[in-house]
């Protein structure tokens, strides 16, 4: 019944948030198609209800203009910047959308995400009533599994995988886990203090994916980026600092502040001959060396 409840919020802050404006009559007209529909309308007490219920989980205030009877979102900025918020109300519309659309299932394909479930919400769990988890742990680089006992800090998604972000206790650096890696999880009844220093945005604001290595620091970074590529740079950037500052009929210079990690080099790789790093000529090198050994790998 909560699980129903919450997936009933989230449809009527994002119908009303796309709608910008609308009366209960016509969220009542959304409502009946809606694949939540319970077979009644949704009366204005309830719905008066609902508002305080939305303010609470999403932070944000559902106001009625009283000249007209519509209702928006009294300052939808929370969405336009609140990341998780906005994350939410894309996936949830998009869910929506092919529930909606449920006959044309083998029209649709959708890449699966294998760490969402079950540890997503164990950790989420933990990390809101701040209790150490105790996981079971199968890093790619041994052979045999990890006990740990982890402070979570934070989760980030990051290419179709789900991150946990925290300390364990028995060392004092920040470590990053693949959820997808995770044996076994629970949550004991011990208590940690979260540090009030970290913030996940401010810890990757300078990185492109999931690493942070030691050792590198933030630099600029420039790529020219073949014509064709740049289109889809355009429109979907690298990273939040990426400007566009020299465009020809050929190509595009795109200008970066971030640190250049691993993450960073594989996906400059992933893109061929069709970008190429000009700056800084450390970086250049190592995807120069990356590029020399798949060319003996390919003449072997």
């Amino acid at each position: 019944m909560a699980k129903y409840l919450l997936a009933r919020y989230i449809w009527e802050v994002s119908t009303i948030y796309h709608a910008r404006r609308i009366t209960l009559r016509e969220l009542n007209e959304k409502w009946r198609d809606s694949p939540y529909y319970d077979g009644k309308d949704i009366p204005r007490r309830t719905f008066d209800y609902h508002r305080k219920e939305i303010e609470m989980l999403f932070q944000v205030n559902v106001v009625c203009d009283k000249h007209d009877n519509t209702y928006r979102i009294e300052d939808d900025s929370a969405f336009r910047n609140g990341e998780v918020r906005r994350w939410l109300l894309n996936n949830f519309s998009m869910t929506n959308a092919i529930r909606e659309a449920r006959d044309l299932e083998d029209c649709i394909s959708i890449e699966p995400i294998p760490s969402a479930e079950p540890y997503l919400s164990i950790v989420l769990q933990a990390l809101r009533e701040r209790k150490v988890l105790r996981m079971t742990y199968q890093s790619f680089e041994r052979d045999a599994p990890t006990n740990h006992e982890l402070m979570p800090y934070a989760v980030k998604l990051f290419h179709l995988r789900w991150y946990v972000i925290g300390k364990t206790t028995r060392r004092k650096d920040i470590l990053t886990f693949s959820m997808d890696r995770i044996q076994s999880l629970t949550v004991t009844e011990q208590n940690f203090k979260f540090p009030q220093w970290f913030n996940i945005h401010n810890y990757y604001r300078d990185s492109f994916g999931i690493i942070i290595e030691n050792g590198v620091e933030c630099e600029r970074v420039r790529l020219k980026v073949m014509n064709n590529q740049a289109k889809y740079f355009r429109s979907l950037p690298l990273h939040s600092s990426q400007k566009e500052v020299e465009t020809m009929s050929d190509y595009s210079v795109f200008e970066y502040h971030l640190k250049p990690t691993y993450d960073f080099e594989q996906e400059i790789l992933s893109h061929r001959e069709d970008v190429v790093v000009l700056e800084p000529v450390s970086l250049r090198e190592k995807i120069k060396e990356s590029i020399l050994k798949m060319v003996v790998l390919y003449n072997d």
